[in-house]
């Protein structure tokens, strides 16, 4: 087997082909994919055929799986794997649905001690059209900050909770994540060593030092002046692309471009990872 990496953009992003993830990875191939992942970010996955328990032990060879809050969405068979299906999205008081990771660019999972080093996403089944995803380098926004900004951003820390995510969440499960956990604003890959923004909005009960209305106001408006197109590349979704991003250098946001009640379901799995310093 020889894979071939091409990249999607200028920013980040690139597609892996040559691989057929049913079968075992040579150390040689595998070593090619984990030196991609982390010059690239994101490694789209073309062509695959798998099913859940071949989806797990192909995830499996770029980390450990670990549990998500989700209980209502996990599939019985492979309890590490999420079922995100855009017809089982509740309702929001003006009608729309409430797509999973539509809301604002995020990092997953934040409301962790240990987040998610590795998000991966299998589509299962896609609209006729749109129902893309969106992600950004968080390397390059926090590159782009002016020097005194990184000054000040290097010293936050937000606090993160479940906070007004309880849709689709058991009581257990909301008492286990839902405690407050506090991570730095601008975290440090533990492999590169660079320096990216690191934010879930909707975690986020506020920066430490500031109030609640202040510190979303502050993230909003920091995310608006550094998401700009040219750190953004937006995947358009094939059948069996398998897609994995860094969650520790990548913000993502699921677009609401589609007829949600055509069915756009993936199967998710979260990689554990280390404590964000």
């Amino acid at each position: 087997m020889t894979i071939k990496v091409t990249p999607l953009s200028d920013a980040l992003g690139a597609e892996v082909t040559g691989v057929d993830l049913r079968e075992r990875l040579s150390d040689v191939d595998r070593k090619n994919m984990e030196d991609a992942f982390i010059k690239h970010l994101v490694l789209v996955v073309r062509d695959q055929e798998l099913n859940p328990r071949q989806y797990m032990t192909a995830t499996r060879l770029f980390g450990k799986p670990m549990r998500q809050y989700f209980s209502d969405m996990i599939l019985e068979e492979q309890p590490e794997i999420v079922v995100i299906d855009s017809r089982e999205a509740p309702l929001l008081p003006n009608g729309e649905p409430r797509l999973v990771g539509s809301g604002a660019w995020h990092s997953d999972h934040t409301n962790t001690l240990q987040p998610p080093k590795v998000t991966v996403l299998y589509a299962i089944v896609l609209p006729r059209k749109g129902g893309t995803t969106g992600f950004a380098n968080m390397h390059m926004a926090y590159d782009a900050l002016p020097e005194d900004e990184k000054v000040k951003v290097d010293q936050m820390r937000t606090v993160n909770t479940l906070g007004k995510v309880i849709n689709q969440v058991s009581t257990a499960d909301l008492e286990e994540f839902g405690k407050p956990c506090v991570h730095p604003l601008a975290r440090t890959h533990p492999v590169t060593g660079k320096k990216a923004i690191y934010v879930g909005p909707v975690k986020v009960e506020c920066i430490v030092g500031m109030g609640q209305d202040e510190s979303r106001r502050y993230i909003r408006e920091l995310q608006e002046r550094v998401i700009q197109p040219d750190i953004i590349y937006r995947h358009y979704w094939k059948p069996g692309d398998l897609l994995m991003w860094d969650n520790r250098s990548v913000a993502h946001k699921a677009f609401r471009d589609y007829d949600h009640m055509e069915g756009r379901i993936m199967h998710r799995i979260i990689l554990e990872g280390d404590v964000p310093v």
